[in-house]
């Protein structure tokens, strides 16, 4: 079977490495020839009459109340006829509601005797795959909906959407000891307290156990509250349930999806959770914007890698729903064809400084196989202990018990574990590059630091990306980033920086300098010809052939004190009297220095020092 792509050939190089990323979550398979007719039949039931009605349909629609039914099953459907793959498959969409006087439990799958539980939520999702090609004879799947007596405590949830509720006990009564536990969906829901009866206080503690008396019977709501994924987006790492493997963003585009291989090389990249730099890898922290399906998933979904979104060409958004419990597949359509991102485990190669890495798929039949399965890892407050993006230093570069490292990302991120961020905005005249310290501990997108860590370990040095866009730093900085992405002409000494012992130094890994030999490929032990990726040089070239081999830095300024050179950037200019302004207005700044910033010398920090700057530079224009 012969299947055409769309060409991209045509494209500019920048542009594939964005289409690549698209072509992961939809398919741009097109029909060459006819192929075969499949059929499904949905058919749900309430798990007992009268406690509750069901609908079910193949198309994302709310149904109105007399669409409920005690029994319920779709007609059987022709789905996509026409379009030649090897099968098909389609979502069920499951609807329950409750008649009055009972409450919804959960969802199960039946297969002949047997049940599995899947969801708990009165909305749900179900993705089926067939090869029935008989309209006769179509894929019949069951679902059972469970409903349950409501007791003298009845938990409900504010908002289905933002997360779902369940108790143990459903048809409690007085003497029982119940738990009561909110469910936030776990893309966009946040849950901020259980509210009993028409009370205004929240009870936060989450399970909520209670004995069943007269003074704690009543309905208790699980406020949730919506974390505004749609508008913010939410940082995450998607890991393959098959292979344990973190999908991430290399950026290197020379070859496509194929028929035969259905593969990515070079632009995308998998890389085993047993990787030991798997939370240092900026490439592998993924920025996801979306809408709540309204039952566990999300639609209109695109994601951002290392500053690429895969909306940016394509004008195509993906969707995720659930399998199981943050479980899930990641599927897109386009033409008539839906292609689900899979892990093929095959096309191993090795990457420097990282190790063996391979490609996503993409397949048009998802099934019980778990490389067709996704686990998403957020990355916030709440599970900062669990996933988390850190730095990572070398033990042998050390200075004064702290441990340094150079980081690059098209992320801004703050620093915690009492990391902290510096630039190197000169050259002092004892040969050494001076540190400058960011304020806030917190790092604009695509600006080039070294970090200041107190381990060597990633979960103590964590860097938290923000959905915030701090301000760019505006002072000079000698340290550059490598971000390894491609560019126009598809040559990689013109998109990846090749390293010049002339102009550049790098750090070394064996002791706090800068030095003019670059990193050590561990998997060859050969010098790199590129800089690493993610990582940061030093420029020289204003020291010209006066650079020394090996460059220390120093906290310590031993140049003249400028006052009114606030920014740091050794001009007192117009800049620095806006910088003091933000300052007095109780702003954050990347970068403020306290020292300069009282050229009147009264000892305090005011609008009189900005005045004095202001005639500072009118006299000197």
């Amino acid at each position: 079977m012969q299947i055409e792509l769309f060409s991209i050939k045509k494209l500019s190089m920048s542009k594939r490495i964005q289409l690549a990323i698209m072509m992961l979550v939809v398919s741009t398979v097109q029909v060459l020839a006819m192929g075969p007719t499949f059929y499904y039949q949905f058919i749900a039931r309430p798990a007992a009459t009268a406690e509750g009605r069901v609908y079910v349909s193949n198309e994302d629609e709310t149904p109105t109340d007399d669409q409920y039914l005690d029994l319920y099953g779709t007609s059987v459907l022709e789905e996509k006829p026409g379009v030649n793959v090897q099968a098909s498959t389609v979502t069920a969409f499951l609807y329950a509601k409750a008649e009055p006087g009972y409450m919804f439990t959960h969802w199960t799958r039946v297969n002949g005797n047997s049940e599995t539980a899947f969801s708990n939520l009165k909305n749900a999702t179900d993705l089926v795959t067939t090869t029935s090609q008989d309209i006769q004879n179509p894929k019949v799947t069951n679902y059972k909906a469970y409903f349950a007596k409501i007791g003298l405590v009845y938990p409900v949830s504010s908002d289905e959407s933002l997360g779902a509720i369940t108790i143990d006990i459903p048809t409690n009564k007085l003497g029982d000891q119940v738990t009561l536990t909110a469910i936030p969906d776990m893309f966009n829901g946040v849950f901020k307290g259980w509210r009993r009866n028409s009370s205004a206080v929240l009870i936060e503690e989450n399970p909520l156990k209670l004995n069943v008396t007269n003074a704690t019977k009543g309905t208790y709501t699980a406020v949730f509250e919506a974390k505004g994924i749609d508008e913010k987006g939410l940082y995450v790492m998607l890991e393959n349930l098959g292979t344990n493997s973190m999908l991430g963003v290399r950026g290197n585009s020379e070859s496509t999806l194929s028929s035969d291989q259905r593969y990515f090389k070079e632009s995308l990249m998998l890389v085993p959770t047993s990787n030991e730099h798997i939370h240092t890898m900026p490439s592998l922290v993924l920025k996801m914007k979306g809408a709540s399906t309204g039952t566990g998933g999300l639609k209109n979904v695109e994601m951002i890698g290392q500053g690429i979104s895969t909306y940016t060409i394509g004008n195509l958004r993906f969707r995720v729903e659930r399998y199981l419990e943050n479980d899930c597949f990641v599927f897109g359509n386009i033409n008539g064809f839906t292609g689900y991102i899979k892990d093929n485990g095959g096309a191993s190669q090795e990457l420097e400084m990282v190790g063996t890495i391979h490609y996503p798929s993409v397949y048009n039949r998802p099934d019980a196989n778990k490389r067709y399965r996704w686990k998403f890892h957020i990355i916030d407050e709440e599970h900062l202990n669990e996933n988390y993006f850190g730095a990572q230093p070398s033990s042998g570069t050390k200075q004064d018990g702290k441990y340094y490292t150079t980081m690059y990302t098209a992320f801004p991120y703050q620093c915690l574990d009492g990391v902290k961020a510096y630039i190197i905005d000169k050259y002092l005249d004892n040969g050494k590059a001076h540190l400058r310290e960011l304020t806030q501990d917190i790092v604009p997108a695509n600006t080039a630091v070294i970090l200041e860590c107190n381990s060597t370990q990633a979960i103590g040095n964590r860097l938290m990306p923000l959905l915030t866009t701090p301000d760019a730093i505006s002072t000079n900085n000698f340290l550059k980033g490598e971000m390894y992405l491609n560019d126009e002409s598809g040559n990689e000494a013109n998109y990846r920086t090749a390293f010049n012992a002339g102009t550049m130094r790098v750090l070394s890994r064996n002791k706090a300098v800068f030095t003019n030999t670059n990193l050590v490929n561990p998997s060859t032990n050969n010098e790199l010809q590129y800089i690493a990726n993610n990582t940061c040089y030093l420029d020289v070239s204003e020291l010209g052939d006066n650079a020394p081999a090996e460059i220390q830095f120093t906290k310590d300024d031993d140049a003249s004190q400028l006052l009114g050179d606030v920014n740091g950037d050794r001009e007192v200019n117009v800049v620095d009297v806006m910088t003091l302004v933000r300052y007095i207005l109780g702003e954050s700044l990347n970068v403020f220095i306290e020292g300069n910033a009282d050229p009147s010398g009264d000892g305090e920090i005011n609008i009189i020092d900005a005045m004095w700057i202001i005639n500072y530079v009118l006299s000197n224009s």
